[in-house]
């Protein structure tokens, strides 16, 4: 498997994380509750922090599996 192939499982395996925990929240959560409940917080200083799962909800929102209504992502 090279690398891109590699990196784009991963992220398959994210969004697949992600859809199924907003399952289980049909209010929806925030970027920060999605990161907090996979533990994918970012170390990083400062306040670019939890780019990964917000990348990641953007491009569930791309595929309209996701929607953000009011700070809060949930499933279309």
């Amino acid at each position: 498997m090279n690398d891109h192939d590699l990196a784009q499982e991963g992220v398959e395996k994210i969004k697949a994380a992600i859809v199924s925990l907003l399952g289980k929240h049909p209010d929806g959560l925030t970027n920060t509750q999605v990161t907090e409940e996979l533990e994918l917080q970012s170390d990083q200083d400062g306040k670019q922090k939890n780019y990964l799962t917000w990348s990641v909800l953007g491009l569930l929102m791309r595929d309209k599996r996701v929607v953000h209504d009011k700070n809060l992502y949930k499933l279309s």
